[in-house]
């Protein structure tokens, strides 16, 4: 390692080290700069706070990064001529999960659950109730926590828990819901005729090679001792991984995420003419607070970044995790603060920063 790299990985050491020092949660780090034959993994704090090291390749939950394995594989399957993504979600449901769809998105009186498509779903432009935002979801599994979830028992608890932010592609025309996603899970087993970890194996994790990457909850642990997300200091590693399934089930691990966001940007995991469409951004949103600096906007599920002219495609996750890529350049950043009450934008944005300084990357307008 030469004197510049030595300061680049002091100043990304520092990152996670700031951020493992509020509470103590294992900050996980990975750069890489493909045109410099570049690779740095960084790690701070616990596997749970006060427990053994966290290590750069220790596994976590990515949460809602998720959405974007299971829009890569709804795009494959529209490419393979399964489905069209501006078909009715209602005919690629199984039939005993039709019932719920006359219930699940009533506005104004005005039942749209039969007329949301595939589109508004991977675009979250249905305008339907977040289930995984709900007070009562939050209840139940503290109530419970280690309950099983099933997708029924999901979209049962958007119907009861909360009401639709608008008609589809109507108004603002963006609220962020995993209750979408999980639509989205059941059309991918129908069609696929296979549970959905084993779709994600087959057609994503297996291909790339990602071998500490698995759907909680459905399948066996992979790699070494899990780094816990926290709620400030509050250990939710008890939560049952079934708890978000297809839109935040996944675990994985920083150098597979990398792989993954390198081979999607690059059209290796969704040919072209669906990846331009995966990656079509435009900015709309339910609530601006919710954004962190930089957001440009969201295609399916895949949002685009601005940090210091760099533009980031990929996304984000609820316990602090983050997966992106530059696809000019095939720089990849991804990892996690395990954290559900802070972003994780310092750790993304100083990283940007410290390429930056050392001249390694670019920065500016595009």
């Amino acid at each position: 390692m030469n004197e510049l790299e030595r300061r680049l990985a002091d100043d990304l050491q520092r990152l996670v080290d700031a951020e493992a020092a509020v509470q103590g949660a294992g900050s996980l780090l990975r750069v890489e700069v493909p045109h410099e034959g570049l690779v740095l993994r960084h790690a701070a704090g616990g596997i749970s706070i006060g427990g053994d090291a966290a290590e750069p390749t220790s596994p976590f939950r990515i949460a809602s990064i998720t959405k974007t394995f299971t829009a890569a594989v709804v795009a494959q399957m529209v490419h393979e001529g399964r489905l069209g993504f501006d078909d009715l979600i209602a005919s690629h449901l199984p039939a005993d999960h039709l019932d719920l769809l006359p219930r699940l998105h009533v506005f104004d009186g005005v039942s749209y659950g039969e007329r949301m498509t595939v589109r508004q779903l991977l675009t979250h432009s249905a305008g339907l109730f977040d289930y995984a935002m709900s007070e009562s979801f939050f209840l139940e599994i503290a109530a419970d926590p280690g309950r099983p979830w099933t997708p029924r028992r999901m979209l049962e608890g958007a119907i009861a828990w909360g009401a639709p932010h608008f008609a589809p592609d109507t108004g603002y025309g963006y609220a962020y819901s995993d209750t979408g996603y999980v639509l989205l899970g059941l059309a991918i087993e129908h069609l696929d005729g296979r549970p959905l970890h084993e779709a994600y194996r087959a057609r994503i994790i297996e291909p790339l090679g990602l071998r500490g990457t698995y759907l909680e909850g459905f399948e066996e642990h992979r790699g070494s001792a899990m780094t816990h997300p926290h709620e400030g200091t509050i250990d939710t590693f008890p939560i049952h991984g079934s708890a978000d399934w297809a839109g935040g089930g996944l675990v994985s691990d920083t150098d597979d995420l990398a792989v993954f966001a390198r081979a999607l940007a690059t059209g290796t995991v969704v040919p072209q003419p669906e990846l331009d469409q995966m990656l079509e951004f435009r900015f709309r949103t339910l609530d601006p607070a919710k954004h962190s600096p930089g957001f440009l906007g969201y295609g399916m599920g895949v949002e685009a970044r601005d940090v210091d002219g760099v533009l980031l495609r990929g996304h984000r996750g609820h316990w602090g995790a983050w997966m992106h890529v530059d696809p000019a350049t095939g720089l990849t950043i991804t990892g996690t603060i395990n954290q559900a009450d802070r972003r994780p934008d310092r750790v993304v944005q100083g990283a940007v920063d410290a390429l930056q300084r050392v001249g390694i990357v670019a920065g500016g307008a595009r």
